[in-house]
């Protein structure tokens, strides 16, 4: 197996691991453990953290190392709270620029989550929540605002990664894509009022969830398989 795919091996299977919850926030990532256990040199173990650090899922302290993040409850309410502001902001006289295109977007999008998260994926879940709100944000005529406020929306999935209860919710009490239909609802009344108190309840609203965490966490060399013939993705 080349460098390249060893570094994209060791990175999907962290970032898996991340995503599934395995491993838990504030672990910190050794890469001479990773190399060892797969019988490698560093760097492509380096290369696949240094992917992790780019998409918001780890952080390199210098002199210490790679850690998987491990937001304060406080950090990520202002998180929260900065990426409500810039979505209300972004979404002003949102009546007056959406398409029935844009709608018809917006409720295949809201058909697609209810369909990954009763398939219990959250990955797909958290990428098509994600584009229902860039959808609503890419309204803007504002460049700036709209690039500040996806990249808030991006980490605050993040978050939602690490410490959303996802999979103990029963799908009838997910409130997330009834909210989005709803506002849809709104958007076709053109009650801009109606739609922006429900678009600051569905933001701050998340933050009371983080308070249920169900994980199973592991080590980090604990998600890598190998033989002496060849190395496979678990």
């Amino acid at each position: 197996m080349s460098k390249q795919s060893l570094a994209k091996y060791v990175y999907e299977t962290l970032k898996n691991a991340i995503l599934s919850r395995q491993i838990t926030p504030g672990q910190k990532l050794l890469e001479s453990e990773i190399s060892d256990v797969l019988g490698i040199s560093r760097t492509p173990v380096r290369h696949a953290i240094l992917e992790l650090q780019k998409e918001g899922m780890v952080t390199i302290y210098p002199n210490k190392g790679a850690y998987v993040i491990n937001p304060t409850i406080e950090e990520i309410t202002e998180a929260f709270t900065h990426r409500k502001q810039l979505e209300l902001i972004a979404t002003e006289n949102i009546m007056e620029r959406i398409t029935d295109r844009d709608i018809e977007t917006l409720k295949l999008l809201t058909k697609n989550e209810i369909e990954a998260f009763e398939e219990k994926s959250l990955s797909k879940y958290i990428e098509i929540n994600t584009n229902f709100h860039e959808t609503l944000v890419n309204l803007s005529e504002n460049r700036y605002l709209r690039e500040h406020a996806k990249q808030m929306i991006q980490q605050t999935h993040i978050f939602l990664i690490l410490y959303d209860h996802f999979y103990s919710v029963d799908t009838n009490k997910n409130r997330g894509p009834g909210e989005h239909q709803r506002m849809i609802e709104f958007i076709e009344k053109k009650d801009e009022k109606a739609f922006k108190e429900l678009l600051e309840k569905h933001i701050v609203s998340t933050i009371d969830e983080y308070k249920n965490r169900i994980n199973i966490y592991k080590k980090p060399s604990d998600l890598f398989s190998i033989d002496n013939t060849d190395i496979k993705p678990i």
